[in-house]
């Protein structure tokens, strides 16, 4: 039996479209660095040769932004499947299998960026927690929600809090704790040949060679998957527990729990998450020590907090910013193209502006991309129902064209 177009969503909830856009700006300011850095040095911390006004800018991103817009990302992502699900069991709708395929379909655009266009990907990423979520927590009562969500949070901090001890207690053992940190200094030195190989490639490459470094990176990044998926899938079920607690679908009602978290998320993260950017600015990440430990875990508390800060700042003042609504309505789309267009710019089959173009000059660069995107999104939605991402996406989740272009 053919599958009927479903009519887009005549009433959205424009906080929900402002916050998408607000984030999506944050992500491009952060991911803007890894356009035109390799992306295992991720663990590595600032760029050491970075002086002057770029290492305050590159400071300023990390501090600031650096881990604090995937958080809000995931959160809408988890808020987004709560809604879903609230609206198809309002109207006796299938939910279960139409979102299994739906995940698939990101999990297909996420492996296609990742492979074809940049390795930063996190759609790919998204589309594995949402399966986790899925299998582990379908039917997880509201109460329980935030609790689960905090321990996926911290999960990575525990563990390397674990191996961090582990370590340090072979101090007693001076020839086993030799050998342990021998073994991770070697492993420091092949990760600065592959970041170094890897720049090579970025710069004067091949499409094709990027296409090999890019399944490089992501097997590195699978590899470090507990350092992703369990603060991701938190995320994801904080979201949803903002949804079904209905804070976040009716915020005019929850006005004193957003300023309340905007206080509580300025006063206390910001200065967490200045004090870890201190600690992880020169540090590798790959080796637990103690210090790291404590750094990472400053890090994820400030993000977490300024994650939760910027929600409510957004949610508060979405009246003032309802200009980012349309950005955040594409946002898959405007979240291909900034990937497309900068490694494009950056990478050596594209303009080979590769390590051309000064830090300092990054956030300027993205304002103004993002400003065109604004912009462009706004013209194409007067004209459309989805963005051309989006609207792919749609299709093939309901197995049928969706309606597109907007009646005059």
């Amino acid at each position: 039996m053919a599958v009927s177009p479903v009519k887009p969503v005549k009433h959205r909830l424009e906080h929900l479209d402002v916050l998408r856009g607000f984030a999506l700006f944050g992500i491009l300011l952060v991911n803007f660095q890894w356009f035109t850095r390799p992306l295992q040095a991720i663990v590595l911390g600032a760029e050491p040769e970075l002086q002057g006004f770029g290492l305050a800018v590159d400071w300023l991103i990390r501090a600031l932004a650096e881990g604090k817009f995937y958080p809000l990302f995931s959160m809408l992502f988890g808020a987004g499947f709560a809604l879903m699900a609230e609206r198809a069991e309002s109207r006796r709708a299938p939910f279960w299998g139409r979102y299994l395929r739906r995940l698939l379909i990101l999990l297909v655009f996420g492996t296609a960026h990742l492979v074809l266009i940049w390795s930063g990907d996190i759609l790919l990423v998204y589309a594995l927690t949402g399966f986790v979520m899925v299998a582990l927590f379908r039917h997880t009562p509201a109460r329980r929600l935030w609790k689960w969500a905090l321990a996926f949070i911290a999960l990575p901090m525990l563990l390397m809090w674990l191996a961090a001890l582990s370590i340090w207690a072979t101090q007693g053992d001076p020839e086993l704790y030799t050998s342990i940190v021998a073994d991770f200094q070697a492993d420091a030195r092949h990760l600065q040949e592959s970041v170094a190989e890897a720049a090579a490639i970025h710069a004067s490459g091949s499409w094709v060679d990027n296409v090999g470094q890019r399944l490089d990176d992501g097997r590195f990044m699978l590899a470090n998957f507990v350092f992703w998926i369990p603060p991701i899938l938190g995320y994801f079920l904080l979201g949803r527990w903002l949804i079904v607690t209905r804070r976040l679908l009716q915020p005019d009602q929850h006005r004193l729990f957003f300023r309340r978290w905007r206080s509580r998320g300025l006063l206390f993260g910001l200065p967490l998450a200045i004090a870890g950017a201190a600690i992880m600015h020169g540090a590798n990440a790959t080796v637990p020590t103690l210090s790291v430990a404590a750094g990472m875990t400053l890090t994820a508390i400030g993000a977490l907090l300024l994650a939760l800060a910027y929600l409510s700042l957004v949610v508060l003042g979405s009246a003032r910013l309802r200009f980012l609504a349309p950005a955040g309505q594409m946002a898959l789309t405007n979240y291909l193209c900034q990937s497309l267009v900068w490694t494009w710019v950056f990478y050596g089959h594209g303009l080979g502006f590769w390590n051309e173009i000064p830090r300092v000059l990054h956030p300027l660069l993205a304002l103004a991309f993002f400003a065109a995107q604004v912009a462009l999104s706004r013209v194409w939605l007067q004209r459309f129902h989805f963005g051309p991402a989006e609207w792919l996406w749609r299709s093939l989740t309901y197995g049928q064209r969706q309606p597109m272009r907007r009646s005059a």
